[in-house]
């Protein structure tokens, strides 16, 4: 009777899988509950077993942070301008845990206005962003300048004059910022991850972004998959069921889903979430509840 039970159990997940792999329970409808706002722009999310229905608040926030990560042109982002931070390598000589400093740029940005960098924190909403009554320029590399570029700074893709961010996050951790003009007529996007939550394995890239305090939100990205392809992700939190999801990706291979990794009478855990492609099964654990620490991803590939 156990063999009949067991074969019974394995016939069952495979006639219920998805074609790359069977993994915990099988997709419910249920699981992902699928939102609409006002503008027309949509979210997944990935609910627990018991887990109340996110609020409007908190859909129209993680829908709008997941946009504002994504780097192509959308509804966000009609000139797909993007901000783009790289790391000053000129910081060996600083204290151990001292943050990382980037410059940033903004290529094509147009260098006759003048602009503002504003901060959006994952404690804030996105109508309390950090307003920075600086004003910026910018040369014809898109280089954030402190002053209007001189001359022999035209060209330059680093300066004494440039403007440099460091912020302070803790693993998984986005600080996102928008460079706007003055006028009103440009704004561009972009998100900073100091320490990246991610596993990458033969191309394929997963990563989860905390969302709210104390990761009791966050979102699942997945990148560098077959295009238009149906992608399986596990998402599982401590002793609830997992949850199985089939993703879709777009013409570039990026899909995501947001998920509330808390489990109903627990006030801390971990959320493990998996992705499988052909020949390929990143997965990451993030830790959530008060304080947050590290949180780990295996594979860990550079």
């Amino acid at each position: 009777m156990a063999k009949i039970r067991v074969f019974a159990s394995l016939l069952f997940c495979l006639l219920c899988a998805s074609p790359f792999f069977c993994y915990g329970q099988s997709s419910k409808k249920k699981d992902v509950m699928k939102y609409l706002n006002k503008g027309n722009e949509e979210i997944d999310f990935a609910l627990f077993p018991g887990q109340a229905e996110p609020s409007k608040d908190l859909i129209n926030l993680l829908d709008r942070q997941a946009k504002w990560d994504y780097k192509k042109p959308d509804a966000l982002n009609p000139t797909g301008m993007h901000i783009e931070f790289n790391k000053v390598k000129e910081q060996e000589t600083q204290p151990e845990g001292t943050p990382a400093r980037y410059r940033v740029l903004v290529e094509g940005a147009p260098e006759h206005k003048i602009f503002s960098l504003d901060t959006w924190p994952v404690d804030k909403s996105s109508l309390d962003l950090s307003n920075n009554s600086t004003d910026i320029y910018v040369n014809s590399q898109g280089l954030l300048m402190k002053h209007k570029p001189a001359p022999e700074q035209e060209s330059s893709l680093k300066s004494e004059d440039e403007v440099e961010v460091s912020p302070v996050t803790i693993t998984g951790e986005p600080m996102r910022y928008v460079f706007s003009s003055r006028d009103g007529q440009l704004q561009v996007y972009g998100t900073l991850v100091p320490h990246p939550l991610s596993a990458l394995e033969e191309g394929c890239r997963i990563e989860v972004r905390i969302s709210q305090p104390d990761a009791t939100a966050v979102i699942i990205d997945i990148d560098g998959f077959p295009a238009r392809a149906k992608i399986p992700v596990v998402i599982e939190s401590g002793n609830a069921p997992a949850v199985n999801q089939v993703l879709t990706t777009n013409a570039d291979g990026h899909a995501a889903i947001a998920a509330l990794p808390y489990v109903p009478g627990k006030t801390e855990g971990k959320l493990k979430v998996s992705a499988e492609g052909p020949g390929c099964l990143p997965s990451v654990v993030l830790p959530w509840g008060p304080l947050t620490p590290k949180a780990d991803a295996a594979p860990k590939k550079p």
